[in-house]
């Protein structure tokens, strides 16, 4: 029994230290040039080599003017019947991978179903670096993934990016519907979020981050 994998989590802390260490140095950067990239074989806690990589993703920040959120409740680990950001991962088609604000407004009407017309007109702009540094989001593949190298009981990483999307007015207003991966779709004021809510430990951090930018 691979006793450092719970749910297809990672939960063994120096393997996620190694895992880590690889993918920041990796140097993907902001804008990765794949959706997934190899990180090679990593030794397993059991003795086992297995292969891991490094998969991308973008979280849209749905802001309103009237101090608000978008978040779902998530459906599958991490965190399951928690709140997160409505995110997911970058899409590749035909070799090319899609860009982090592509990937943000694709992921926010497939969670969401919000409009995607309305978000068309509204500005996305990105909320700090892309963060690698993300122990809590390893994975052990459940199936093999499409659109990527990773088979299944491989390993990846997490990396992301959050974006921030201001809606005009009041969320409240906006017709909205669970999704996808989603479970439900809920609209959350900023004041009231804390940290023990949220199933990803640093979206709470990009969405003060998006707010930060906003008001200057």
């Amino acid at each position: 029994m691979m006793d450092f994998i719970r749910n297809h989590m990672v939960v063994d802390t120096e393997l996620q230290a190694r895992i880590i260490a690889l993918v920041l140095a990796g140097n993907f950067g902001d804008t990765p040039d794949k959706s997934a990239h190899d990180l090679g074989l990593v030794e397993m806690p059991d003795g086992f080599l297995r292969r891991c990589f490094a998969r991308h993703a973008a979280d849209p920040i749905l802001l309103d003017e009237a101090g608000q959120v978008v978040l779902i409740t998530r459906m599958h680990e991490p965190g399951i019947g928690k709140f997160a950001l409505p995110g997911g991962f970058m899409d590749a088609l035909d070799g090319v991978v899609e860009d982090g604000a592509t990937a943000a407004r694709r992921e926010a009407v497939e969670e969401t179903g919000i409009s995607a017309a309305l978000l068309a007109q509204c500005g996305v702009f990105a909320v700090g670096h892309r963060r690698y540094d993300r122990p809590f989001d390893i994975r052990r593949a459940w199936n093999d993934i499409a659109g990527t190298e990773i088979k299944q009981g491989e390993f990846f990483t997490v990396s992301t990016q959050g974006f921030c999307i201001k809606i005009p007015g009041n969320l409240q207003n906006v017709t909205l519907a669970a999704g996808d991966d989603a479970a439900s779709v809920r609209i959350m004021p900023i004041a009231e979020l804390r940290p023990e809510i949220f199933s990803v430990p640093d979206h709470l951090a990009m969405i003060a981050e998006a707010v930060a930018l906003l008001s200057h």
